[in-house]
């Protein structure tokens, strides 16, 4: 079973990876730049519920984890196929 500081360590790292890129991708494409604070925003929002889910004490199980896991991979990948779709 995932630790909830484990948990969280994930959701902080990745939503990191998610701001660096859409950072690097600013820093080449000036240009698109509100495209990808829109992103950037996405991904804080999305760190702030993941977040809010993990601290809620009703439903310490694995299972629980697992599904937030899952649900941070889906939205995550959702938000870094946009960025990618600006690349081109």
């Amino acid at each position: 079973m995932a630790t909830i500081r484990g948990m969280k360590d994930e959701v902080n790292y990745l939503i990191t990876e998610i701001i660096d890129d859409c950072n690097t991708f600013i820093a080449y494409n000036s240009d698109k730049r509100e495209n990808a604070v829109k992103l950037i925003e996405e991904a804080v929002d999305l760190r702030n519920i993941m977040i809010g889910k993990i601290n809620n004490t009703d439903n310490y199980t694995s299972k629980y984890f697992k599904d937030l896991r899952k649900q941070l991979e889906k939205e995550a990948d959702s938000i870094f196929e946009k960025l990618r779709k600006l690349i081109k």
